[in-house]
């Protein structure tokens, strides 16, 4: 008995530092999905034949990393703690996902501002992407959770959940924001639909191997620290 409770102390530093170690993982691979998704965004843009966006591209991508590193670390942080269970994963994840699209648009306005950048104001208001992304990121923040819990290894578990979450949720965004848009008389170009898309459906997806990458990372390191 004596052994066992001088060594949980240790066990749960060792626990604790892992944690550490997946989000700090997470946050890091976030922020390279970050310039990945404009990357991507840009091409889809430019094929659909649009013009290439010069100083704006800066406002988008501080707009697209800062989103991505949240909101991810959002989810990260809710799929890291084991203890906790995957529904209360989620709502850590829904929590992030409206806090982290105000703060990625606020960075965006302050760059936009900095560059002399008109920023062009979106189809959707604030509050409806906010509350639609709570419950995106939710249910995949839930979903991944689940995974993490069950110790699935799978690559495809985690990207089919990404893709599921990002079309059906994803796309009912892109829908309802041309949509929107139209109904405003901006008429959104073929460029701006196709960028939408990627960015709406890809995203989830890109999270969701961002988890897995964390979590892979993770279970290296406690083999690793095992066989030390």
């Amino acid at each position: 008995m004596a052994e066992q409770s001088s060594l949980s102390p240790q066990l749960e530093t060792e626990q604790a530092s892992l944690v550490v170690r997946r989000v700090a993982t997470i946050a890091l691979l976030a922020v390279l999905l970050g310039f990945a998704m404009q990357g991507l965004i840009l091409g889809a843009k430019l094929l659909a034949g649009g013009p290439f966006p010069g100083t704006k591209l800066f406002v988008d991508l501080t707009q697209g990393v800062t989103w991505s590193l949240l909101v991810c670390a959002g989810v990260g942080i809710g799929t890291s703690i084991m203890k906790i269970r995957a529904a209360l994963a989620g709502l850590v994840a829904a929590l992030f996902a409206p806090i982290a699209l105000a703060v990625a648009k606020s960075a965006q306005k302050v760059m936009a501002s900095a560059i002399g950048v008109v920023d062009q104001p979106a189809a959707l208001s604030l509050v409806t992407i906010s509350a639609m992304r709570a419950v995106e990121y939710g249910i995949l923040g839930w979903v991944l959770a689940s995974l993490v819990q069950k110790e699935v290894k799978s690559a495809s578990a985690y990207l089919g959940t990404g893709s599921t979450v990002g079309i059906v949720f994803g796309g009912a965004i892109a829908v309802l924001g041309y949509h929107a848009a139209s109904l405003g008389g901006q008429s959104p170009s073929s460029a701006q639909v196709a960028a939408s898309l990627v960015n709406e459906i890809v995203s989830p997806i890109g999270c969701a191997l961002v988890i897995y990458c964390g979590q892979l990372v993770g279970r290296n390191v406690s083999m690793l620290s095992g066989r030390g």
